[in-house]
């Protein structure tokens, strides 16, 4: 069986989605030989594919989604399709380069993680593809225009991005339909999907809520508290996480946020003067503040969270699906209106009962950290009862690559996929 995974080049939580899957599908069968593509932080994700003996094809021209603005204020055609969807999911450069690779690696599947020029490739390829998505539409298929203006976006014709919507609807319609399995590890929500790709790809049956699809390190025991320390210049004191990284829209949000964050913290060391700040941003740091832990990015950081106080995270699903399975004290934060992709992730979160907060202030960040502090067990107790109805079983990857290899024996027999596991 040869295996090629193809995530969206977006960001660590694709690429952290085909780590997971490939690891399961090494597990299961050993024999397979796998491949994937990274177009983004391959220097990162490059030597944990190879511990697994995945071979990895890496793109020349990297672009690190989390620490450039992706948009502009005035939304229209040429500011999202060409300016944004066509540099990232859409494309038809990266659709030609995936039908090179296709054909040069001759695999029996594609695994595609809302990589859609993939699903495109693969299909123009003849090579069966199997989609996983933590969206069931576009995002602005599931965000209408009183939205993106609520957000400050200008919105000159609003005709124009109703046909935007409606033709990726379209086109995420026909690409679930093509699939041989469609995967997702976000729970529906009825009056938030009903009607788009994924929740009727369900429906028919060939789209399956599977869980998580994470990493066996975030159900494992967690290293010595001694040895976090040590890592992180703890000294035994409580702390909280705070993290803004991931795509974002606007860099100037993620720039109001860490002030946020650091004078929350300030305030929040009056009551608790030991306390500690873990700030997980992306991006190099070079200042050095009294309390204050900074960090680029920490990829095995299941320990550091479940010594944690309260991590307060953007609403990016994968970093959801981790922090579900870890039983984490979680808050989720959206650092500005016009982070319009995780504005359908939050409104889920909140319907899923988590402390949520939009574009916050020092002062609601504040509460939630004095809360997270002064009365753990309620605040725990919230995030935990939450993160039941995302993790309720066990490992989604598992799950993923029992499909996958599904697929790829039926397909070699002649016949279409067999029903869910």
């Amino acid at each position: 069986m040869k295996v090629l995974h193809l995530p969206a080049e977006t960001g660590t939580g694709h690429n952290m989605r085909a780590l997971a899957v490939a690891a399961k599908v090494r597990t299961l069968f050993p024999g397979a030989e796998q491949h994937v593509y990274l177009g983004s932080k391959s220097a990162l994700f490059t030597p944990m594919f190879e511990a697994l003996d995945v071979h990895v094809h890496t793109a020349s021209d990297q672009q690190d989604h989390a620490n450039t603005s992706q948009l502009t204020r005035r939304f229209d055609w040429t500011s999202y399709v060409t300016g944004y969807l066509n540099r990232t999911f859409i494309s038809g450069d990266r659709m030609l380069a995936a039908i090179a690779l296709i054909g040069s690696v001759r695999p029996d599947v594609v695994v595609s993680d809302y990589n859609v020029a993939a699903c495109l490739a693969a299909e123009i390829s003849g090579v069966p593809y199997v989609l996983i998505t933590e969206r069931y539409d576009f995002t602005l298929g599931q965000i209408g225009n009183a939205a993106l203006l609520d957000a400050g976006f200008v919105l000159d014709d609003p005709d124009e991005i109703d046909t935007i919507r409606t033709s990726l609807t379209t086109l995420f319609s026909w690409v679930t339909r093509r699939a041989r399995v469609v995967l997702t590890d976000k729970p529906s929500v009825p009056e938030l999907d009903r009607g788009t790709p994924v929740f009727e790809a369900i429906a028919a049956g060939n789209g399956h809520v599977i869980g998580p699809i994470v990493r066996d390190e975030c159900a494992a025991d967690p290293a010595p508290r001694s040895e976090i320390d040590a890592r992180f210049g703890l000294h035994g004191a409580e702390y909280a996480i705070v993290g803004f990284g991931g795509t974002t829209m606007f860099t100037e949000n993620k720039e109001r946020m860490l002030r946020a964050y650091l004078a929350a913290f300030d305030q929040l060391r009056a009551g608790h003067p030991d306390a500690r700040l873990v700030v997980i941003g992306r991006q190099t740091f070079t200042e050095e503040i009294d309390g204050v832990v900074l960090v680029d990015y920490v990829s095995d950081w299941h320990s550091l969270v479940k010594y944690a106080k309260v991590v307060l995270s953007p609403p990016g699903w994968l970093s959801v699906t981790e922090l579900a399975v870890m039983d984490a004290p979680v808050a989720y934060v959206l650092s500005g209106r016009d982070e319009y992709h995780e504005r359908e992730a939050m409104t889920r979160l909140d319907h899923l009962g988590y402390t949520t907060a939009i574009e916050p202030d020092t002062e609601t960040l504040l509460a939630i950290l004095r809360k997270a502090f002064d009365e753990p067990e309620t605040f725990r107790g919230r995030a935990s009862e939450a993160s039941r109805a995302i993790a309720p079983t066990g490992n989604g990857a598992e799950a993923a690559a029992k499909l996958i290899g599904q697929v790829v024996a039926e397909t070699s027999a002649g016949r279409e996929p067999a029903e869910a596991l």
